[in-house]
């Protein structure tokens, strides 16, 4: 009976709240995101453009990410998670709604890329990172591996859901449809769920992790900090790779044979593996170390992509496979622990800030990799240098993150 009260007890907590919601934030964020690689084959096609050009709009939208992540950052550790989270919702409908009518592409440049691109940014890992991450100081990774799942969730759902909808409807009411059910994920949740209880923060967190509060001090800069700078290097090297993959792996797959619907299935897959491969590792890297499991990782999908691309066989089903599964199960990774590295050595009161300028390294990562994708395949007919490059970032950003070891403050809490 006693071990029945204490599960009810944990559950009522109200860190599993910001839970639900950081979840369900990031199903919208993965949603978004991947489904870029069908809207990429359906825009390149529907305005007759290059490869490149129709890069050129989710590119500027990561560049404008980049921009805007450390004031979003600092503006959701000012406004809270209730009123930031809610503001997002409504400009994601919006940008997604107005990029719908865009006559051309060029429109989208301002729609998509900058608009609809605050707030993807807003609902992204690094604002859920921030928000949950405190509440779960002893099961920091297992926790953030949980809710980062959402991200592979909803690119599991989306992913083929978008194609159906392009295949069915066009692009632009494919636009209009995801907008508004992205827009109905993030707003009524954010506004029902998040209940007067959470205005106590840090009176829970300071009996959580025994300590006190503090306010925040203006003459913080988290520029200033070494580690900072290796962690936005480990996460723009990433990013960098990961994107350039994450936009035209569909492509590769129709280039290579597949038809276009079990191409985005086989994208979603990776996500639906993900769900279960996040916790995993979250769960790991509290017991193993963050940079261990961040090596191991990345290292698989170097392996995963390497056999793909050397294979370039797909009547062969073993690359393939063992390119999802790899993949899947180490998807996010780079987000994800380094979050959790961020809960364990930087204060609370500023990890908004900080993590806002950790964005930056995967917004030029999403800003870069499109584009060099599709530059290098203009230039070369194929994937094959694009994939290479790629190994290449991924292998710098497991050195950065090992340098983020090397540079931790161990004093870095006694910051005012």
């Amino acid at each position: 009976m006693k071990k029945l009260q204490s599960i009810i007890r944990r559950l009522k907590y109200p860190g599993w709240t910001v839970f639900l919601l950081s979840f369900c934030n990031l199903i919208v964020e993965g949603g978004a995101k991947n489904a870029e690689s069908v809207f990429y084959l359906a825009l390149k096609n529907g305005f007759k453009t290059g490869a490149t050009v129709t890069s050129l709009v989710f590119s500027l939208g990561g560049l404008f990410g980049a921009i805007a992540s450390p004031l979003l950052g600092r503006l959701l550790d000012k406004l809270g998670p209730k009123r930031f989270f809610v503001l997002a919702g409504i400009i994601i409908f919006v940008g997604w709604q107005l990029s719908s009518y865009a006559p051309n592409l060029w429109y989208l440049y301002i729609f998509y890329s900058f608009i609809a691109a605050v707030g993807h940014t807003s609902v992204s890992s690094f604002t859920a990172m921030a928000t949950l991450s405190p509440w779960f100081p002893t099961s920091r990774g297992t926790v953030l591996g949980l809710a980062d799942a959402g991200n592979p969730f909803g690119q599991a759902i989306f992913t083929p859901l978008s194609q159906a909808l392009v295949l069915g409807f066009g692009w632009r009411w494919s636009f209009r449809i995801l907008g508004t059910i992205f827009f109905l994920l993030v707003v009524p949740l954010n506004l029902l769920l998040q209940k007067p209880l959470l205005k106590n923060e840090n009176l829970h967190l300071s009996e959580m992790a025994d300590s006190t509060p503090r306010k925040q001090s203006n003459s913080f800069k988290a520029y200033k900090i070494q580690s900072v700078w290796w962690m936005i290097g480990a996460r723009g090297f990433l990013s960098i790779s990961n994107q350039m993959i994450r936009l035209h792996i569909l492509a590769f797959f129709v280039l290579s044979g597949y038809d276009q619907m079990n191409a985005a299935t086989a994208v979603g897959l990776i996500g639906a593996l993900s769900v279960l491969g996040r916790p995993s590792l979250g769960y790991l890297s509290d017991k193993v170390g963050r940079e261990s499991m961040f090596t191991f990782g990345i290292t698989l999908q170097i392996i995963a992509l390497s056999v793909l691309i050397m294979t370039n066989n797909m009547n062969n089903l073993f690359p393939i496979l063992l390119y999802v599964a790899f993949s899947g199960l180490t998807d996010g990774i780079g987000g994800l622990i380094l979050s959790a590295k961020a809960g364990d050595i930087y204060p609370r009161e500023y990890l908004g800030e900080i993590l806002g300028l950790v964005e930056i390294g995967r917004g030029i990562g999403i800003a870069v990799g499109p584009i060099l994708g599709g530059i290098l395949f203009d230039l070369k007919g194929d994937y094959l240098l694009a994939f290479t490059i790629a190994m290449v970032l991924s292998v710098l950003s497991i050195f950065c993150s090992w340098m983020i070891r090397v540079f931790e403050n161990p004093k870095i809490n006694s910051f005012p």
